[in-house]
């Protein structure tokens, strides 16, 4: 066994999970960043040798244990260099995700955990009785007016405090959903976010499997690949929403499009939006411009939509 590298602030010994404690209990040795840990005493009094440390351990040393802050930079340098890196109750794939999200793992298991906690008592028989009321097609305009305030934040800029509180609404009708679902015995908040972690591992080969990779093309390609025979889909436009905007909805077919390798360069795209705006307008050509206007969009690496809601704003701040 390498090296166990346990990331914990002083702050955090009461999110230590057994497994943690019994693979500390283990080592002949741990060792501390902080000399001042209050993780130290309690190691000695269980017979462990505890303490600090002068020179950085190696990371293949057997039955020995760093205890580090979260965000430590050698938490992520000892996985790169083949220690074990524990995350807590949060499972990880391999050590290097551990490394990489050690600095917010812990805090985030207590305050999503509490997230659902505070859900499943609104709508219990002792929570909220508008909370108990709702349905998921009674959420439906919530779910859409927080997700438009979030893109309004962004598009103002306001980026720290505001995006959060943003963001906390958004997240806040997915817990909504999931508890309703966990109500009916359906699924859980516990397992949307399995769902999410799982899809997002097997559809980054390049990340945790042996898949090798030119650039975000072949990312994207690959993604889409992964994603068809996920869905197992003959066409590969099934499954963009119906409801999204003109705008977006032209954006993800051309971004299904290219991963099936049917890319459109930009100076592609400008001739067919220029051949467009030569004929006579009616919605047909007006279509075609528009259509091929996101396909520039895309090869420049822009947001359609939000270039245009830019341009709106711009506008009417010039009035």
């Amino acid at each position: 066994m390498p090296l166990i590298v346990v990331p914990l602030a002083v702050d955090q010994v009461g999110l230590l999970t057994l497994d943690e404690w019994d693979a500390l209990t283990s080592c002949t040795r741990v060792l501390f960043e902080r000399p001042d840990h209050p993780l130290v005493e309690r190691l000695r009094a269980a017979g462990v040798a505890a303490g600090p440390f002068d020179d950085d351990p190696d990371a293949g040393r057997e039955g020995w244990a760093l205890v580090t802050d979260p965000d430590s930079p050698r938490v992520i340098e000892l996985a790169r260099n083949g220690a074990s890196v524990t995350s807590g109750a949060a499972p990880a794939p391999d050590a290097p995700t551990a490394a990489h999200g050690a600095y917010v793992a812990r805090r985030a298991q207590a305050e999503l955990g509490g997230l659902a906690l505070i859900m499943a008592r609104l709508r219990s028989e002792d929570g909220c009785p508008w909370d108990r009321e709702q349905s998921h097609e009674s959420l439906r305009v919530h779910l859409v007016e927080e997700a438009h305030e979030v893109l309004e934040a962004i598009d103002r800029g306001h980026v720290g405090a505001e995006l959060e509180e943003e963001l906390g609404d958004l997240l806040l009708q997915v817990a909504f959903h999931a508890q309703m679902a966990a109500d009916d015995g359906r699924f859980d908040l516990a397992g949307v976010a399995h769902g999410i972690s799982s899809k997002l591992i097997h559809r980054h080969p390049h990340v945790f499997g042996d898949t090798e990779v030119s650039g975000a093309a072949e990312v994207v390609r690959n993604w889409e690949s992964i994603k068809a025979q996920e869905k197992d889909r003959s066409d590969p436009f099934e499954g963009i929403p119906a409801s999204l905007s003109a705008l977006l909805h032209a954006y993800k077919t051309q971004k299904r499009a290219a991963g099936k390798g049917v890319e459109i360069t930009g100076a592609d795209a400008q001739a067919h939006v220029l051949q467009a705006l030569e004929q006579e307008t009616d919605a047909r050509s007006l279509g075609d411009a528009l259509f091929w206007l996101v396909a520039v969009a895309r090869s420049a690496g822009i947001d359609p939509e939000g270039a245009l809601r830019s341009a709106t704003g711009r506008f009417r701040d010039s009035l």
